[in-house]
Formats: structure tokens, sequence, C-alpha cells
């Protein structure tokens, strides 16, 4: 899979926004950490402050229900209304302006042995007017701190629970003077706490509050069990409903000092989130302030002192790559590392141009001696067949009976030789030389191909000679009559266990513009590896068979002439390796040039060689690519580079 690379400028803007993105996120979390908490203890301190509001109007209420309570108990009307009940005292002082006035919710008057003698509720408000009946009078009268007063200077108040709702209630002794003794009865004046809560509130519109008593069945069981939470030696009780709301608790003591009545009121969490939001406010604008003067700074430190100089000098590297010109250096007048590293690549490119032109030099000699090897091992395999004609020459020398015929011919020069011998001799003498005549119209023809090859190792030698001075000529031949000489030149022992098979596909293929003499060396080695690995395939016999065709190769044209045999074959492993120098899969024989020589030479025609083989014992079959008529001669010149 394909690698995604970054370039160094990437790379350092994505270090410095990743640590810009760190430093964002370390200042987020001290402050989350840090300051935030003390966000929140001011969010719960002003939730104190609430309830303490709360709480303080329920007593300054309680003290004017007091203060009320004994002006209009003090009054002489009230006490003789208590003895006289004259209705023109209710209409007077008990009118639903009296309620209005002192902001009552509630007025009730008993006699001395607490039986209500007159007593309404008002909702101030809708202004509805709500007749007390028994039972909510025995409410009221059932608290005996609201009726048993021990002067005038020890008044009641505090909370009872009615069934019209939690009121604030107050009483004072109806006396005339100050002893609580002839008292007539009391007076008992009430608001409801609802309303003080809602008054107290008005200006925290976001506020809300309940209230319930501890008889309530109709408190939630989470608010139920604040109950147990509220600790002794504070009033108070904070709880986080949610990220949006707050809500905090207390619990008032009735009339009777009993703890009964449960307040919660509900606050929005306005310093929380004002808080959390100045902090994303502050932290996006600084850190993306910060962010931006840290990246320009370090942008342009890096740009001058990093990133310039190493694209200045990754461009230098580029353009020697590409043009391959070595004689351009780059001049960095730094000290730091990256001049050190400019000076060093410097030094090393000359080194480099050095070592390249006393390479090109070897190449060039090196090929010079491999193709005087080649046109050796070529010369070596025209003179086996050579060296085995004259062997042969020798042998049927030997054979004639040269010593018989020059004593037949003497023993006729005798005069007195018998007739019959005579005869006999001169027909062994004319016998012999027949023999003779027919033993030298075939030396004559062998000492012609013996000619033959010798005047093609004295071409081999004569071309050798000219390789380094001047191009080898080329020619038109065709390709048959090429193979056709190639195949002549195989050893005779060799080609008597072979069937060489020349397809028609040979001839159709034009005539070529090649050098004859090395193509002629090419295929003759090409033939002799394959009757060499039928040989060591020890076959009965084999079979070359020989073809051709045209391709496509790399956008040319070229000529696909292909060699295959039923020999030892080749293992996949060795498809490549045969053309290399100095490798062989003849054991113990000295060899490992032809192929590799073979290689040389077609490239330097602009050809290509390769061989296909399915394994060991299989065959083989060896392609020879060649451009078509006009390319096929575009040798390279003198310094062409061998294949190693």
């Amino acid at each position: 899979m394909k690698r995604f690379a970054l370039s160094l400028q990437a790379r350092i803007l994505v270090i410095v926004f990743a640590v810009v993105g760190l430093y964002a996120a370390i200042d987020y979390a001290s402050q989350r950490l840090f300051v935030l908490p003390s966000f929140i203890a001011l969010e719960q301190s002003e939730a104190q402050n609430t309830m303490r509001r709360c709480v303080g109007a329920i007593r300054r209420e309680a003290a004017g229900l007091v203060k009320a309570a004994g002006e209009w108990a003090a009054s002489e009307e009230t006490y003789e209304f208590l003895h006289d009940r004259d209705d023109r005292y209710v209409r007077t002082n008990l009118g639903a302006g009296s309620f209005i006035k002192n902001n009552l919710n509630l007025i009730l008057l008993c006699d001395s042995t607490g039986k209500s003698v007159w007593g309404r509720i008002q909702n101030l408000r809708s202004g509805a007017v709500i007749e007390l009946d028994d039972s909510c009078v025995d409410v009221l009268t059932s608290a005996p701190r609201l009726l048993v007063h021990e002067s005038q200077e020890n008044p009641t108040a505090g909370i009872c629970a009615t069934q019209h709702g939690l009121m604030l209630t107050a009483s004072w002794p109806v006396t005339r003077g100050k002893d609580a003794t002839a008292s007539r009865g009391t007076l008992v004046v009430g608001r409801f706490v609802k309303n003080i809560l809602r008054d107290t509130l008005a200006e925290q519109s976001a506020a809300d509050f309940r209230i319930w008593t501890a008889a309530d069945s109709s408190i939630p069981d989470s608010d139920k069990e604040v109950l147990k939470h509220i600790p002794r030696d504070s009033p108070w009780y904070i709880r986080e409903v949610s990220s949006n709301c707050l809500s905090i608790y207390t619990a008032l003591p009735d009339i009777e000092g009993h703890p009964a009545v449960l307040i919660r009121v509900d606050l929005p969490r306005d310093i929380k989130s004002k808080a959390i939001a100045g902090f994303i406010r502050s932290n996006l604008l600084s850190n993306l302030m910060a962010g931006l003067v840290v990246l320009l700074v370090l942008w342009i430190l890096l740009r001058n002192a990093v990133v310039g100089p190493i694209s200045t000098l990754t461009d230098h590297v580029t353009a020697i790559g590409r043009t391959d010109n070595f004689s351009e250096t780059l001049t960095l007048n730094r000290t730091d590392e990256i001049g050190t590293l400019a000076r060093e690549f410097d030094r090393m490119v000359r080194q480099l141009s050095e070592s390249r032109r006393r390479l090109s030099e070897q190449c060039y000699n090196l090929g010079k001696a491999e193709v005087a090897s080649g046109v050796l091992h070529n010369a070596r395999n025209v003179l086996t067949p050579l060296v085995s004609r004259i062997g042969s020459l020798r042998e049927k020398l030997h054979e004639v009976p040269a010593d018989k015929i020059e004593t037949a011919q003497a023993e006729l020069d005798v005069q007195d030789v018998p007739p019959q011998r005579k005869q006999d001799l001169a027909k062994f003498i004319n016998l012999s030389c027949r023999n003779l005549v027919s033993f030298f119209r075939v030396t004559k023809e062998k000492l012609d191909e013996v000619a033959r090859l010798v005047a093609q190792i004295e071409e081999m030698l004569a071309e050798q000679g000219k390789f380094s001075h001047a191009k080898l000529p080329v020619e038109q031949v065709s390709l048959s009559s090429l193979l056709r000489d190639a195949i002549t030149l195989l050893p005779r022992d060799l080609c008597q266990k072979l069937s060489i098979e020349v397809k028609p596909s040979v001839e159709a293929i034009a005539p070529m513009m090649v050098h004859s003499i090395t193509l002629l060396q090419v295929f003759n080695n090409m033939l002799l590896n394959a009757a060499e690995s039928i040989h060591r395939a020890r076959r009965p016999r084999g079979t070359i068979c020989i073809r051709a065709g045209t391709q496509e190769s790399e956008g040319a044209d070229m000529i696909d002439v292909q060699i295959s045999d039923d020999g030892e074959g080749i293992e996949p492993a060795n498809l490549d390796r045969i053309f290399e120098r100095g490798f062989s899969t003849k054991h113990n024989i000295p060899s490992g040039i032809g192929l590799h020589w073979c290689a040389n030479a077609v490239a330097m025609m602009n050809g290509q060689i390769y061989a296909q083989s399915e394994g060991s014992g299989r065959g083989a079959c060896l392609h020879i690519l060649l451009p078509v008529a006009q390319n096929t001669h575009s040798l390279c010149d003198e310094k062409a580079e061998v294949i190693s």
C-alpha cells in the first residue's frame, strides 16, 4: 500500500498546530479544574444568599405581622367588638380595604375561650373572599402558643399549615392596657408564605420555588430525601439538578417549633454558564491569537533557517538527478548542519563524478575485453568442427596404402616379373589409383570446408581488430540464410542426435539490415547451447525448433526469433541469471561467456534477449528480439554499455 508522504513544511505546520492545540487543551482543563470551581462556589453562595433573602423576608414579614396585630389589638374598638359584636366595627375595620392596606390574607378574632368571633381569608390578587369554616379555625386555634400570651411583650408568630396553604401568622392579646390577664380574646393576622416568597423573588425572574409541609404526600421522593441531608449546623442544602439548574433547600419550623416546612428554590446556573462561555471565548481568542503569533514567528524562523535552505538543497539534488550534470555545485554560506550537509554533498558529487569517469573508462576497456572474449569464444566454436575435420582427414590419410603402392610400382619395374604377378600388380595399382581419386575428391571438399571455417575465423579476428577504430558494417541479409549457416557450424557429433526444424515463419521475415557475422555468431551460440542442453538431458534424439514472428515491445516493432529445445530446461530462478557473466548451468565445464556475449551483442543492435522455461526437464525457449529494417543497424558507438 502506498504511504502518504508529507513534506517538511507540512510536518512543521502539523507539529505547530498540534502544540497549539495541546496548549489550548491544557489551558481549558486547568481552568475547568482550578477556576471553574470558584465560579461554582460563587454560584452556590449566590443561591445561599437567595435563600437567606427568602428566610429573612419571612422573618421580617413575621415582625410586620406582629406589629400590625399589636396596633390592631390595642384598639379600644377591637376590645369593645369582642364584647358587643357590633357589625359597624366589621364594616369599618374589617372590610376588603383593610386586608389590602395591611397586606393581609387572614384576620381572625377569637374570644377569651378561643372561640372564633369573626374571621376571613382574602386573596389579595383576585379579591376572592374565603369565609373561615370550623376546620380551618380549629387548625389555627389548636396551636397553644397562638392563643396563650403571658403579656403584651410576648407576642406569638409562626407558620401554620392550613387547608388553604402554609400561612405565616402572628397573634396579639386584645386587652385594655398592658395586663394580659384582662384579655377579652386574641387577634390573629396572617399571610400566605407563597405570597411572601413570590414578592421576595420578584426581582429574579428566572428563579422558581416550591414549598411543602412535612406531611404533604405530594413531595417528590428526591425532595423528601433532602430532609435527611439538611445538616444541623447549616440551614442549607444545595443540589445540582442539572447543568442548567441549581436547587437550594431549607427547612423551617412551625409555630410550635417543630420542623414541618420544606422550601426549595430553583435557580438557573447563569454564573457557571457564563463562566464556561467566558472560558470558551477567552480560550478561543487567546489560543487563536497565541497560535497565530507563534505560527507566524515559527514559520518565519523555520522558513529562513531550515525550510528554505533544505528546499534549495532538495531542488539542487533533484536537478542533478534529472539532468545528470555533476559539474554544478551548491554554495550555501552557512556554518550550521545544513551548510555542512551542502558542502559534504558537493564533495560527494565531485567524488562520484570522478568515480564515474574512471568507471566509464574501465567499462569501455572491459567492453573491448568482453567483445574479444566473445570473439575468441566464437572462434573456439568454429575451431571445434575445424579440428574435427582435420582429424578425420589425418585418419583417412593414414589409411591410404602408400607404402604398398610404392612396393608394387617397384616390383613392376623389374623385368623378370612373371606375367600373372605383373597383371595382379597392375590391377592393384589401378584400383588404388581409383580409390585415391575418390579420396582426393572427398579430401578436397573437406579442405574447402576447412578453408571456409578458417576464413570465418580470419573475419572474426579482423572485426576484432577493427572494433576500436570503426563501426562494423551492416548488410541486408535473409534471416533464413543466417540460420542455415549457423546450423552448418554445429559440431557433427552433436548433430547426429538432433532434429533441427526451421518453421515456414522464418522464411516469411523480410531481409534485415544487420551485422551478419555478429548475428551469425549469436545464432550459432544459441543453437550450440540448445544442442548441449539436449545432450545433457541424455535423450536418444532431441529436437530444436526455430520460429520467427513480429511483436511490439516498448512502442517499437520487433522481429522475434525463437529457438526452442526439449533439453534439460532452466530453473525459474535462473531465467534472468543465464545471461550474466560467469554464470553457467554446465557443471565442471569452464563457460559462462557465450550467452553473456550474445546478450551484449544483441543489446548493441538495439535488441533484447530473454529465456522461457517451465522448469527442469521441460526444455527451454530463447527469444531474440531485433528491430525491423531501418533501426536494426543503429549500433551504439565504441563506448556502448556492456551488460554485466
